[in-house]
């Protein structure tokens, strides 16, 4: 491509039309001559290479449409700068494919520079991206030694489940953030700088996890780092300096992890934690402006060893609820205390060093509870205080109060107390809550045993107005048992309500708990947190959602039956003030009665929560529509009690969840419907679901409609099928989509039709093609319409198994969400179950992997692979994980003459020749090596062809520099000795 060479094309978009020659191989490689080509503004689903002639600076590309390169297809840039000068257009937009950018130059007038989305790979190296953002959407990719500077708003956008690695990289000047990270996206960012950005350098939310690595962020206009709803850090060897308002924020239910971390001259705190937990080991703050470490609205947090020093006012700050401990810390030369609580904080001090601090070494209200062991406190200028009076005490001795500006986003609540809201003067009738109780749809048995209770209390409370004895204790305590989506914890918020109408309990507040705010990683925090919850909840009922997590041991460090040993003793001590309600699956409630001898004696009411019936959850689903200003037309309603009818409804079905997907789904489906049509719909019209509208028949177990794209399954298979080998795989799948057609053939003949299950073991050595099936088999589903999307979502155990308690199930559950839709696939997944050891929670993955794969039988489909023998161990780690796959796919090694082909695959796309001479080395080489080829196959095949690469460059340069003008045969033919 040229603009003033003869012959050559003028534009981009004229060579990617040029038709190539016969037996070309498939995909174009356009060399560029130095120049600038304004005008360009093309979109291709091609695979080509661009490349600068002369390299970088030498060659621009100029557009000003919607994007100046759009591409679906697999593409590489080499030494192009190129820009975009739209207010609205991008430099580079990417769907589905790849682009790999080397040495390549991007320019945007617009908030975005490049930008992949739906899956697409992004790979920017050595590259520099001026003014707009790098965006990655529901994609990944990496970016490496990449220079990022003065961006609009912000420099990098990690959404949508992305998952991308960052490293070398330097990000500079930008007008917002310099990287947000949201939606469940799980990026690695490695020894990268940030400098100078307009607020935050790094913002991580909404479920976001990065893992953060030897980087260091400088000269922030507002907060370094900040940590929010629900997003997870894990920080190593992290410097922040010079933030213009904290260093590091952690708030709204998001938790940090930091180690070897140094904080400095932050404007304000150093670091603050609203409700969330932090833990930094070996960390520094040094020089805040305000407190270094302030813990407040009941977080908690942890510092380990390290050092907080020099803050203009206390060295560790916790306001009112906060919740620390400090365990071998430093906090020296503090201005105002070195430690500081204030009433309603919890304090634990351990071995800690408190010195040459201006005032003093602790100080702590009379009505915070601290406990404090092998301290030393000297040479500060006061002497420590424990019992700061409430009222009274002289501002210079009063805990350093939380800070003036509190972050934007406020915190949602923890675990709920929500007291069922009052009727009138004296509060809510018994009768009224029982008749909102019959109310409910469904649950006679429920019903039928919460009366008796109640008629019992009734009697109970009119024999003592009579002066008699009340009788024997009525059990309060229960265990609900039952599927999920069964009205638990409405009843249970019922419940306390009748018992607080009955004077049984006080006010009937219900306090709502799972596993992970009972139990603590820390050594006698779980007592802790489990007499918190239960202290809430005096005066009404504690309901414990999933309470079997609780018996279940994960590790030798789980503390699950700690918090079990808690309760009981709870129990004992106040059992008039609280009613304890624990529920869960049926089988698995069992198990946890069993766990602790006291339980079952102070528990023994179990009440039975049934599936729904199919009539019931279409009463479920007209409730729902008619709340919603919706109703159900007659074939609507008759398709969803065929569908409820037709569905396994066991142990697991999620009940009132599944009857609300229905509802969601349809709704979504008529808007879709009305979307197109020329004419506003009438009120009627908008407010009738219809069976058009319902998607009842979506998901994997009765997906029996037409394929969505015909083609695209004919090109998929395709692609399989010119996979070198896999024979017994290829049928294996083919069988799976034979299993597909004959369901709906008989779906559609009014047959009887097995759903179908999907997850498949794929068993055998590394290099044999396992991604790249696992990939198309999601295409391949895409296409048929089984699965929404089709994206594969790639994992291994770091990406599921935690470091602490409660980790690896909160993992495990992000991860398979994003695979909602398409593809989780889990490479080497027998490593999870391994016994790593006592801190070993690779078997708690499993279990929650179990469960979700059953809650979300008809959105995700999970190939696990691994060596064949160690997969057989993977399977029998759980009782109902053999039953979950459907089949063992045996990914067999190749033989020599199928690692050949795939050598030679890889030398036609690249423009290689493989004469017979060199095939016969080639073969040669392959036997003489067969047991290094037949461990590493395909992934070793792949190295000896980039060696023979190499060994052809060298071969041929020399000939270049003894004058030797280079043949086209000489530059594209490997020869024997270039077989290395």
């Amino acid at each position: 491509m040229s603009q003033t060479s003869p012959g050559a094309y003028r534009t981009v978009l004229e060579a990617l039309k040029a038709p190539l020659p016969a037996n070309a191989p498939p995909g174009r490689h356009i060399l560029i001559e130095p120049g600038s080509y304004p005008n360009t503004g093309f979109r291709s689903s091609g695979d080509f290479v661009l490349e600068a002639v002369e390299g970088l600076g030498s060659v621009t590309l100029d557009g000003r449409t919607v994007a100046t390169v759009e591409v679906t297809g697999n593409v590489v840039l080499q030494g192009l700068i190129v820009r975009n000068w739209s207010d609205k257009g991008t430099a580079v937009e990417l769907d589905e494919g790849s682009v790999i950018a080397d040495r390549c130059e991007f320019v945007s007038r617009s908030n975005i520079a490049v930008r992949t989305s739906k899956g697409g790979r992004l790979y920017l190296r050595d590259c520099t991206v001026h003014e707009g953002a790098v965006v990655y959407s529901a994609s990944t990719g990496a970016l490496e030694n990449t220079v990022l500077t003065g961006a609009n708003a912000n420099a990098v956008a990690i959404r949508s489940g992305s998952s991308v690695m960052l490293r070398s990289c330097r990000v500079e000047d930008a007008g917002k953030h310099a990287i947000w990270v949201s939606d469940g996206s799980r990026p690695v960012i490695e020894q990268c700088t940030i400098s100078g950005p307009g607020k935050s350098g790094i913002v991580v939310d909404d479920h976001g996890t990065v893992t953060l690595r030897t980087s260091t962020i400088q000269n922030s206009g507002e907060t370094a780092l900040v940590v929010r709803d629900k997003g997870k850090v894990d920080a190593e060897d992290i410097r922040i300096s010079d933030a213009g308002i904290d260093g590091i924020w952690v708030l709204n239910g998001a938790f940090l992890a930091a180690r070897r971390t140094r904080v400095d001259a932050s404007a304000r705190a150093g670091m603050i934690a609203s409700k969330s937990e932090a833990v930094l080991e070996d960390c520094e703050i040094v020089g805040a402006g305000a407190n270094g470490v302030s813990v407040i609205e009941k977080a908690k947090v942890m510092l380990r060893r390290g050092r907080v020093a020099e803050a203009e006012k206390c060295g560790v700050g916790l306001g009112s609820g906060g919740f620390g401990v400090l365990d071998g810390v430093t906090v020296s030369a503090n201005k105002l205390a070195g430690v500081s609580a204030d009433p309603g904080t919890q304090l634990s001090v351990q071995g800690c060093s408190l010195t040459d601090n201006l005032g003093r070494g602790i100080v702590a209200s009379v009505e915070a509870k601290v406990v404090v062991s092998d301290l030393t406190s000297v040479r500060n200028g006061r002497p420590d205080r424990f019992d700061v009076p409430v009222k009274t005490a002289e501002k210079k001795d009063a805990p350093e109060p939380a800070p003036a500006k509190k972050p934007a986003v406020q915190a949602p609540a923890g675990p709920k107390a929500d007291a069922p809201a009052p009727e009138g003067k004296g509060g809510t009738k018994a009768d009224a809550l029982l008749a909102e109780l019959e109310a409910m749809i469904g649950l006679a048995g429920v019903k039928r045993e919460i009366r008796k209770l109640t008629n019992l209390q009734k009697v109970a409370e009119r024999r003592r107005a009579a002066g008699l004895p009340p009788g024997p204790a009525i059990g309060r305590h229960m265990v609900f048992a039952g599927p999920p989506g069964t009205g638990k914890t409405t009843v249970a918020r019922l419940y306390g309500g009748i018992l607080a109408a009955l004077g049984v309990v006080e006010k009937g507040q219900v306090v709502e708990v799972s596993r992970a705010d009972l139990v603590s990683e820390n050594v006698g925090g779980t007592a802790l947190r489990t007499t918190e919850a239960f202290d809430r909840a005096k005066g009404g009922v504690l309901f414990i959602d999933e309470a079997y997590t609780l018996s279940r041991t994960a590790s030798g460090t789980d503390f699950g039956l700690e918090a079990i040993d808690t309760l009981v003793k709870l129990m004992e001590d106040h059992r008039d003030e609280v009613v304890v309600i624990a529920a869960g699956y049926s089988a698995e409630m069992r198990d946890f009665l069993a766990a602790n001898p006291g339980l079952k004696s102070r528990i023994s009411r179990t009440v039975e929560f049934e599936n729904y019936s199919p009539g019931e959850l279409v009463q479920i689903v007209e409730a729902r529509a008619e709340k919603a200003g919706f109703r159900l037309a007659d074939d609507a309603r008759q398709a969803i009690l065929e569908h409820f009818t037709s569905v396994k409804r066991d142990a697991t079905f999620g009940n009132g969840r599944a009857a609300r997907q229905v509802f969601e789904a349809a709704v979504e489906r008529q808007a879709q419907r009305f979307a197109d049509l020329d004419e506003l719909p009438s009120a009627e019209e908008l407010s009738l679901l219809v069976a058009a509208d319902l998607d009842v028949e979506t998901g994997l177990a009765a997906r029996f409609g037409e394929a969505r794209d015909a083609g695209q399954v004919r090109s998929v298979q395709q692609r399989l099928n010119a996979m070198t080998g896999l024979d017994e795989v290829k049928r294996e799948i083919g069988d799976l989509l034979d299993l597909i057609a004959s369901a709906r053939r008989r779906r559609a003949a009014g047959l009887e039709a097995e759903p179908f299950t999907g997850h498949l073991i794929f068993a055998g050595p590394p290099g044999t093609g396992k991604t790249t099936v696992a990939r198309l088999y999601g295409e391949l589903l895409a296409a048929l319409g089984v699965l929404a999307q089709g994206q594969v979502v790639e994992t291994a155990r770091a990406d599921l198994v935690g470091q602490y308690v409660g980790q690896t199930a909160q993992k495990t559950t992000e991860v398979f969400h994003r695979s909602r839709g398409g593809v989780l696939f889990i490479d080497e997944a027998y490593t999870l179950s391994r016994q790593g050891g006592g801190n070993d929670f690779g078997q708690e993955a499993i279990d929650t992997l179990v469960k979700l794969m059953e809650d979300h039988r008809d959105e995700v489909i999970v190939i696990a692979a691994g060596y064949t023998s160690e997969m057989d161990g993977f399977l029998a780690t759980n009782p109902g994980l053999a039953s979950r796959f459907a089949r063992t796919l045996t990914f067999a090694p190749y033989p020599v003459d199928g690692l050949i082909s795939i050598f030679e695959g890889k030398a036609k796309a690249a423009d290689y020749r493989v004469p017979d001479p060199t095939r016969e080395a080639l073969a040669a080489h392959l036997e003489a090596n067969r047991d290094r080829f037949r461990q590493g196959n395909g992934r070793e095949v792949d190295k000896l062809f980039r060696a023979a690469v190499t060994a052809h460059a060298r071969r041929t340069e020399r000939l270049a520099n003894t004058g030797t003008e280079l043949t086209t045969d000489q530059l594209t033919t490997l020869l024997p000795e270039d077989i290395v």
